[in-house]
C-alpha cells in the first residue's frame, strides 16, 4: 500500500481558492497508486506515461506570489522531483501536468 509520502510519491498537486472556496488534493505514486481529494484509485499503464512526459516538461520550480492579489484567485501547488512551488498564476510549464492531475477529479 502507497504511503503517499516520501520516496514512493512521484507528485502531489493541491487546488485551493477561487470563489467557491475549492480544496483539491491529488497525490501518485511511482506505481500509479493515487489518492485524489480522499478516494483511491489507479493510473493506468499510460496515464502515467502521460502523466511522467507533462511532469519532465516542469521548469518552473519556485513559489511566486504573482497573481495573488486578484479577488477569489486559485492557488496551485505542485511538490514533482524534489521541488515543491506554490503559485496564483499557473505557469505554462506547469499546464500539461495539471490538466493530467485535474482529470484525475472527474474520474
Amino acid at each position: 500500500m502507497l504511503a503517499f509520502t516520501g520516496p514512493d510519491v512521484l507528485v502531489t498537486y493541491e487546488r485551493t481558492g477561487g470563489f467557491a472556496g475549492i480544496q483539491e488534493r491529488v497525490t501518485v505514486g511511482r506505481t500509479g497508486a493515487a489518492l485524489v481529494n480522499g478516494e483511491r484509485l489507479t493510473l493506468g499503464d499510460d496515464e502515467m506515461r502521460g502523466l511522467r512526459d507533462a511532469l519532465d516538461r516542469v521548469v518552473t520550480t519556485e513559489s511566486s506570489q504573482e497573481g495573488c492579489r486578484v479577488a477569489d484567485h486559485f492557488t496551485y501547488t505542485l511538490a514533482y522531483g524534489g521541488h515543491r512551488a506554490t503559485r496564483c498564476w499557473l505557469p505554462s510549464d506547469w499546464r500539461a501536468a495539471v490538466d493530467r492531475l485535474e482529470a484525475l477529479t472527474r474520474r
